[in-house]
């Protein structure tokens, strides 16, 4: 524009000199006199192009940085350890706009030594107990499911910052996908948001995202989230996160400590040895109106509640002193059934709240080549939280009232960078529910680890195929490596191994305790895109 600019005017010049019938000498000192601005106003555009590091301003000239400092390219790539290079997830333009593509391509072979019918994620809470046929019978699979495809959309409007971003897996299942011939699995929505990031250090966020409940690696920004680096698809025993509706405010003051409140979809989970009659709100009530379900209802289909009363209320706080991350969380819950009338009876509705409290830390050791992560939560009604899928609440057996458990878990974890091409890790977690035991009406067990259920029929494999009872508490250790195969313009090639061993403890009944345990080792190679 310049250069057109200053030809136009240089144009004009000789035209008006042209007149007067300038000499060649007069011609070429115009010329030099030309050349000399455009050099001068090329070298003034190159400095006001030239990066002045990561701090932005706006007209009042804040200091203070948009909630994430992290580069796209760099934000797209959230698993912990993996080496940056420029020519990763190489951005483009499109109508002022900025499109940064990511994810992975995936492969992976798993052997299990207890069969779960589970692919990619381990079911914790299912895990086949000892002495029952699953226990005695081996699971090979493979799949490439855990795939994900992502896109990071840019802009800006005036000083404010616009973003959006989508992810999505192949780890849905509709009804009728299968293994059998084609493995036509759906794809699954992952996280669907978008940002207004202002100069200001306020940061406000809407749609589908990790919980705020989720530990970061740094302040408290979307795409930093601080997530186990292995293959399972259920990460690790004890790590706190949902993916969920949510809007989201967010603080950052000067980059040391940042604020955050949000509310989030409040869905609820329950197990109970004893349902009273006629209790509506839960996912075994269909909700029908002139004879038609407004709602699709199939018994066991799914967990949650279809008259859920009000989001959930998250609040952290992180910090950063210089030498590590680390954060404070609280979450508050509200729970809501009712007994419904009948000719005989009155209904009433049962309101109950429930909470928790938390923290997270992520510190570097030796020159950051050994990173430490440890994160907990512990409350009432926090289930749905935890990694294991451990129920928020069971039931009165008379009045039905939603009743939250008490729960707790803690997961850590270590990273060590070995080189450019190595990274090699180990975790390790335990996810705990107390009882919350009663008896029914007719004299049954009831509520959440009732001492009355019964395991002294489950003496053979016959019987055990059958026999359940409440989890105590869930535990996990495992170990793993990824291996950087190839890294270029051309994207990133990784190959890893992992090995999971997990445990599973029933609260104490009738006759022999229940437990069992499974061993999982995957093998997984991995094609970043570029």
């Amino acid at each position: 524009m310049v250069s057109i600019l200053m030809l136009t005017v240089s144009a004009g010049s000789l035209a008006q000199n042209s007149n007067q019938d300038p000499t060649i000498a007069d011609l070429q000192r115009q010329i030099q006199e030309m050349r000399s601005q455009m050099a001068k106003m090329q070298n003034r555009i190159a400095e006001l192009e030239a990066p002045n590091g990561t701090a932005e301003t706006n007209s009042t000239t804040d200091p203070i940085l948009p909630q994430s400092r992290t580069p796209p390219a760099d934000a797209l790539r959230s698993q912990l350890g993996e080496v940056k290079t420029s020519k990763e997830a190489t951005p483009f333009n499109y109508k002022g706009i900025t499109l940064t593509p990511g994810g992975f391509l995936e492969s992976t072979i798993l052997v299990r030594t207890r069969n779960e019918n589970a692919d990619m994620a381990n079911s914790y809470t299912t895990i086949p107990l000892n002495g029952s046929s699953n226990a005695r019978l081996s699971e090979f699979r493979g799949t490439v499911r855990n795939s994900e495809l992502s896109l990071l959309i840019q802009g800006s409007t005036g000083s404010a910052k616009l973003k959006g971003y989508v992810e999505a897996d192949f780890l849905g299942a509709a009804p009728t996908a299968n293994f059998l011939e084609s493995s036509s699995w759906t794809p699954r929505l992952r996280q669907l948001w978008v940002q207004l990031d202002r100069p200001s250090g306020w940061t406000f966020t809407v749609g589908q995202m990790w919980s705020l409940l989720t530990t970061n690696r740094q302040g408290i920004a979307n795409l930093t989230e601080l997530r186990p680096i292995g293959e399972d698809g259920n990460y690790v025993v004890g790590f706190t996160w949902t993916r969920e509706k949510a809007i989201r405010v967010t603080r950052n003051f000067n980059n040391k400590v940042w604020a955050a409140f949000a509310v989030e979809d409040p869905e609820t989970t329950y197990s109970a040895a004893f349902v009273p009659a006629n209790v509506m709100g839960l996912n075994t009530s269909p909700n029908a109106g002139t004879g038609v379900n407004l709602l699709p209802f199939l018994a066991n289909y799914s967990n949650g509640q279809a008259t859920t009363l009000a989001p959930n209320l998250l609040a952290k706080v992180a910090f950063e002193p210089g030498r590590g991350h680390f954060e404070i969380k609280a979450l508050g819950r509200i729970f809501r059934d009712r007994i419904a009338s009948t000719a005989t009876t009155s209904g009433h509705t049962n309101i109950t709240e429930g909470y928790g409290v938390g923290f997270g830390a992520l510190m570097p050791f030796v020159k950051n080549k050994v990173e430490l992560s440890l994160e907990g939560l512990l409350g009432q009604g926090i289930g749905r939280y935890g990694s294991s899928g451990l129920p928020d609440i069971t039931l009165h057996p008379t009045t039905g009232a939603m009743l939250p458990l008490r729960q707790g878990w803690f997961m850590g974890g270590v990273v060590y960078h070995r080189s450019s091409h190595l990274d090699v890790y180990a975790y390790g977690g335990d996810e705990y529910t107390g009882r919350y035991a009663f008896v029914s009406p007719t004299g049954t067990a009831a509520g959440y680890g009732s001492p009355l259920v019964d395991y002294s029929s489950c003496t053979n494999e016959v019987a055990l195929n059958a026999c359940n009872g409440a989890n105590q508490n869930i535990y996990e250790a495992t170990a793993g490596y990824w291996y950087r195969l190839y890294r270029g313009e051309y994207g990133r090639i990784e190959y890893g191994n992992q090995v999971v061993y997990m445990h599973r403890n029933l609260w104490s009944g009738i006759g022999t305790r229940l437990q069992g345990g499974d061993i999982v080792v995957y093998s997984t190679i991995r094609f970043y895109l570029p």
